[in-house]
Order: structure tokens, then sequence, then C-alpha cells
């Protein structure tokens, strides 16, 4: 156990560090952002009209309507890819125009001779960093202004192809100057890096008629990640069973039995109300997801006109996500709080209004920033916008304000767990298995890497902001989540006396250990395109796929918790939320590892990256994993808190296999499909057509798209409703309270464990 103890540390220590040290190096190789561009004696933009364009990118929550560099939403235009290839053609009718001529009516050997020389100027880097000023030929000033006019009729008069009201961006200056953010990231997507044969997003997006091919580095990598792949899982298969990292056998499932019969502190008692709100916020998220669905149809349209009017894509999507966020997030925090005393073995003083406090806390916060971000895509918060609206971050779309207030928050519910778990960390009564310390310690890290979310500012680079983004949302989502989630489940599974805490640790500290050192560096590989070096091609390509090998090991343990269930017998009482458990353990592989796998190879990822096979794998993997493991635990502390006579296993059969199935239906009929053919049509035709209105509106995908209302309506009517009725209905129905603090709760014995 010690040598695993060191390896986890090792582990965590060097990959970490070398995520920061890339990092490091990197902010000196990211693209400048030129002090004029210039056209002979025209002054064509300025850093001033860039940045504030980016500004106005971010304050009008576009990310969450389009994407840049492949990062943002998917079912508007990518800005940049859409940008660089009108710059191409506009460069095109400049040139067939000396000729007094469409480009269409010339001939072969013209079109050759005009394609050749458009290219070699968009790849020609003429900036220069002595003056810091980028130089532009007539043709490129000329496209520009073109592009520039595009731009301000979509965000003005608006766009019914991919969903634009009419009004996006309020003000003429402001249309100018996003123009002209959007013009400065199709150079850096067009332009070779000086000395290199690679632009600074290392060629992407794919589009051949502005010279952007797969570059021989991300082929190189590719391979060698697979061959990474298949040596360390072959290592990996022989350590697990060289040194039987199985779980135990069960120590008795009366164990579990206890808690149905305990009475509740009063902070155990205080914690229902939490789950309550998970649901609902549950409830609106999953709402907002069929309007998004809804509108991948019929952009900016609805049943209800006024709904369409009223709530553009991006307030959608931003809704959408920050609301998964909020109520996994809440469903932590809540069965924190109920499983603290237990552990701890006692109910510390005022631990109930402390836990009144934070729960309004919270509450404030979610509603504040949820409000807050709407203001923002409306526009009605000038330059507060980024302090109390939309940040423009996906994941990270709350004003920053409540940001910061949300992290404080977290901060007080360690504060609030650790004086139950005290005890059980410290002195002679501490918790020598290492579980309580494990458990504690995956919460510090939940915590700690979302303050990384306050590390970039307004105004910061682009490429430097998103890196550190990735922080929060690979980081704190996928290794710090993943982290936690297996502290969990290794204390869910010895407080309901599946498995004997010796086991349960090995098992957890072998899987810390690989997640650590495949999660942490393997974030590089969403720094594939976004103006980083070429040495994040060969980190995330090697790491990122060696995630699936510890996810590989949980369809065993998926089976052994399966087979612990159905050994414990039908009167088990926690049988659906460890069914629950199970879910997630599968979807985990699945999701998180299969089509995560195959979507995160550089020579996959560069024609796959931003189409629906990223939103195959963020739904498999967020909603599968994290909101399956989320739903274990409201009903693992729903079933310790609710009298037992006021059960009901029909009401959770229903809404496990309406949840499960209805993911399941989402991917494989919508999801999966719509991702293969938008990759197809990245490869063959480029990414700008794969994310262009032309592609959403084929027969077939637009069948797909409306096939997507059967998995919705699944998932809301057989899955998530019935499960809030029933937290409804019992909610009057939990056990007695005892409101002694400081007392041995267990008679005897100093916790459940």
């Amino acid at each position: 156990m010690k040598g695993l103890k060191i390896g986890a540390v090792l582990s965590f220590t060097i990959s970490l560090a070398i995520l920061l040290i890339g990092g490091f190096f990197a902010k000196d190789k990211v693209a400048p952002y030129p002090e004029k561009v210039m056209s002979g004696e025209r002054v064509v933009t300025t850093v001033g009209a860039i940045k504030n364009g980016q500004n106005i990118y971010q304050r009008y929550g576009l990310m969450d309507h389009g994407s840049v560099w492949g990062h943002g939403t998917l079912r508007g235009p990518d800005f940049s890819a859409t940008t660089l290839h009108k710059i191409g053609v506009h460069m095109r009718d400049f040139y067939a125009e000396e000729k007094r001529a469409s480009y269409a009516a010339l001939t072969p050997e013209e079109q050759s001779s005009i394609d050749a020389k458009v290219i070699a100027e968009i790849k020609k880097n003429r900036y220069d960093p002595s003056t810091k000023t980028l130089t532009v030929t007539p043709a490129q000033a000329y496209a520009f202004d073109k592009v520039k006019e595009y731009w301000k009729t979509v965000f003005s008069v608006g766009d019914q192809r991919d969903g634009f009201l009419p009004g996006t961006v309020k003000l003429d200056q402001e249309r100018d100057q996003i123009a002209d953010f959007f013009f400065w990231t199709a150079w850096v997507a067009g332009t070779n890096r000086p000395g290199e044969n690679s632009t600074y997003t290392n060629n992407w997006p794919n589009d051949r008629s502005v010279g952007n091919a797969l570059s021989s580095d991300a082929f190189l990598w590719s391979v060698l990640s697979i061959i990474a792949l298949l040596v360390v899982l072959g290592l990996i298969i022989y350590v697990v069973h060289r040194f039987r990292f199985f779980y135990g056998e069960p120590k008795g499932v009366n164990v579990g039995k206890i808690l149905i019969g305990m009475p509740l502190t009063n902070s155990q008692f205080k914690s229902a109300k939490y789950f309550l709100v998970v649901l609902l916020l549950f409830l609106l998220q999953i709402n907002m997801g069929g309007l998004l669905a809804h509108y991948t149809v019929h952009p900016g349209m609805f049943f209800f006109p006024f709904i369409a009017k009223l709530i553009p894509y991006s307030w959608a999507k931003t809704w959408h996500l920050q609301l998964a966020v909020f109520w996994i997030a809440t469903s932590w925090v809540g069965a924190a709080i109920y499983l603290a005393p237990l552990i701890g073995g006692r109910e510390p003083k005022k631990q109930g209004l402390l836990v009144d406090i934070l729960f309004i806390a919270i509450l404030l916060v979610a509603l504040g920033s949820l409000f807050g971000e709407v203001l923002g895509i409306k526009g009605y918060l000038g330059n507060a916008w980024f302090w109390l609206g939309h940040q423009g971050w996906e994941f990270l779309e709350l004003g920053r304000l409540w940001q910061i207030l949300l992290w404080v928050g977290l901060i007080a519910w360690l504060f609030i767990v650790y004086r139950a778990l005290k005890d059980k960390l410290f002195g002679p009564n501490r918790d020598t298995s290492g579980l309580v310390l494990f458990y504690t310690l995956s919460a510090i890290m939940v915590v700690l890497f979302y303050g990384f979310g306050l590390v970039y500012g307004r105004g910061t680079h682009l490429t430097i902001a998103d890196y550190w983004r990735w922080f929060v949302v690979h980081l704190w989502v996928e290794s710090m989540f993943e982290f936690f989630g297996v502290a969990v489940i290794a204390l869910f599974l010895v407080v309901m006396g599946l498995v004997d805490k010796a086991s349960a640790m090995k098992v957890a500290y072998l899987t810390a250990i690989l997640v650590f050192a495949s999660g942490i560096i393997g974030t590089a590989h969403h720094y594939f395109w976004y103006g980083g070096p070429t040495y994040w091609l060969a980190l995330g390509g090697v790491f990122s796929s060696l995630e699936p090998v510890p996810l590989i090991l949980l369809v065993t343990r998926t089976w052994m918790e399966y087979k612990s269930t159905r050994d414990a017998g039908e009167d088990f009482p926690y049988k659906w939320p460890l069914y629950f458990l199970v879910a997630s353990s599968f979807w985990n592989f699945l999701g998180a590892g299969v089509f995560g796998f195959s979507m995160n190879l550089p020579i996959v990822n560069y024609y796959s990256h931003a189409t629906y096979l990223t939103s195959n794998h963020a739904h498999t993997a967020l909603f599968g994993v994290y909101g399956m493991l989320s739903i274990s635990m409201v009903l693992f502390t729903w079933r310790s808190l609710v009298k037992n006579e006021f059960w009901s296993d029909a009401t959770l059969k229903l809404s496990f296999w309406g949840m499960n199935g209805g993911l399941f239906l989402m991917f494989m009929l919508t999801l999966l499909p719509i991702g293969i053919a938008q990759t197809i049509s990245s490869y063959t035709d480029g990414f700008w057509l794969a994310r262009s209105s032309e592609f959403y509106a084929r027969p077939m995908v637009q069948v797909l798209g409306q096939l997507r209302a059967l998995p919705d309506a699944i998932i809301i009517f057989l899955g998530a409703l019935p499960l809030f009725v029933f937290l409804i209905k019992t909610y009057p129905h939990l056990k007695p309270v005892s409101f002694k603090e400081n007392e041995d709760m267990f008679k005897g014995k100093d916790s459940i464990l």
C-alpha cells in the first residue's frame, strides 16, 4: 500500500509539472497580436480593434453560438474556419477580376495559377516583430473588407440558417471590431509560423483551398500513440493479475442496512433540500438541451414563436452547460454533508446552521450567475459584462464575480465537511486505512483546480486563456472529478458493506495513478489546434491515448459491483443507488474511454475536432459518467434519509432505464451518426463546410436531428421526472432527527467505517 501511495503522489506531481512546464515554454510561441495591419499606406486594423473584437466575442457569449479554432459550440459556424475560407474565395475573385472575368469562368490552367498564388500569399508570414506590424497584400485587404461586410450583416440583420437573431451584436462599431478579431483568427490559422511549414494552429482547419492539410507531425504522433497504448495496456493487465488488484470479498452487507434504522443528525436532515434543487436544476438543464436539439434542425424557430425570439441559441447552450455543472456539483456537496457525520462519528456544533447558510449562498450564486449570463448575452450590462454577465468561455460562462463566490462557497463546503471529519484525519481515532484521507484529498483537489479558472482575465491572449481554461474543463471535470469519483465509489462500497477497506484502497490508488498519468498530460490533446506549439501533438497524442487504460479496468469493477448487488439479495436496501454506480462505470468506459480515444489521435482529431463526435463524447462522458454518479450519490443519501416504508424500487427502476435507455438512443440515433457524417465532410469537403448551415440542411442530417426528440422525451419523462416526483413525494417522510451534537452516534463505535 505504501508503494501505491508513493506512486499516486509521483504520478500527480510529475504529470502536473510536465503540463505546467509545457505551458511555460508555449507562452512565447503564441501568435502575435499585431499593433497594426497594413496594406500599402492603408491601416486595415489595429491591435485595439482586434482585442476589442475578442471582448465582444466573449461578451455576447458567441463561444456558445459558434467556435474559434474549433473550441466552442458545434451547431453554429466556426468563425475562424469560415473567415479563412471566405478570404480564400474573395482573393480568387480579386485576381479573377484583374482578368475581367469571374473565377468560375476562367480556364482550369488560369484557376490553378490563381489558386497557387492565393495559397502562397496566405501562407507567407509578413509579420515584422521589430515593428509589430503585419503587412497584407491588396488581395488580402480586399478579402478582409468583403468578409467584414458579411459578418456585419450576420450580426445585425441575423441569419436564420444558423439561428442568429437580428441584433445579435448591438452596435455597428462592435460588429466592425468582431470582424477584425475573426480576421486575426483566420490569419493565425492560415499563415505559417516563422521558419516552419505549418501554421500557428498546426494546419488546422482542414481546407485545401487555402493550403491547410494534415501535417507530418500529426501523422507521426498518431502512430506512436497507438504503440504506447498497446504497450501500457499490456503492462497494466500484467500488473493487475500479478498483484491481484481486485476487490476482496464483501465484509457483510448488513453494514449497509444499519444506516436504514439510524436517526438523522440535524445537518443530515438539512442536506435533503440540496437534492431537491439538484433535480430541479437537472430538469431545467435537459429541457434546455431539448431546445438546443430543436434549434439544430430548425435554427431560431420553436413551436411557440416568442420562445425563439426570446431565447437565442447562445442562451440555451450557456444554461445547458452551466446547469449541468451546478446540479452535479450540488449533488456532491449534499452527499458529502450527509456522509461527514457518518464517517467522523459525530455532529459538530452549529453544523446544521452552516449547512443552511451554504445552501442559501449556493442558490444566490447559481441564480445570480444564470441571469447575469442572460443579461450579458442581451448586451444590457455594458462594461460590467465580464464581472456580472457572460465571461464568454464555454463551461466557464458565469461572470467573474459569481465565479469567485462559487469558489469561496466550495472552500466553505470543505470547511463544513472537515469539521465532522477531523477526528478521522488526525489524532488517536484517525482512519489508518487511508480511505478518509483519500476521500478528503479528492474533495480538496476538486475545489483547488476550479481556482485555475481565475488565472486568466479579460483581454488575456486567446491561446493562453484557453490553456488555463482547460485546466478547469479537462483537469477539473475529467481528471479531478474522476479522482473524486474513485474516492466516492470506494467509500460507498465500504459503507454499504460490499468490500473491505484494504481492497478498496488498492484499487483506488492504482486507478488514481493511471488517471493522473494519462489524464493530466492528456489535457494537451485540447491544445493541438489552438495556437500552441507542435510538441502538444506529441504530449497530447501519446498520453491521451492512454486515458482508456484506467477505464478498461472499470469494466471488471463494474461487473464486480453488479455481482455484489446480486449476491446481496433482493432486500439489499441500496440496490438502485448501486445500479446507477454501475451505469456510471459503464459509461466511463464507453463514453470517456472508447468514444474519447476514437477521436483523440491527432490524425483523427484533425478531421473530427469540433464535430458532433465531440458532442457524442461529451454527452456520454459528462451525463453518462458524472451524471449517473451524481444520481447514485443522491439516491444513496436519500435511501438513508427516507423512512423505509416509503421507498419505491419500481419508480427508480423506471428512472434508471429511462435515463440510460434515452442516453443510449441519443448517441445511437443522432450524435454518433451525425458526427461520423460531419467528420467525413470535414475530410472530403473541408471543415468550414462540415460546420456550415449547408451541412445541417442535408436531408439525412435533418431526419437524424428530428429523431433526437425520442431520446430527449425518454430522458425527461421516463427518467428525470419520475425521480423528481419520487423525491417530492418522499420528502415529507424523512426519518426522525437527533439534535445531539458532539456525541457518539454509534454507541461505542467511532463511525460507520
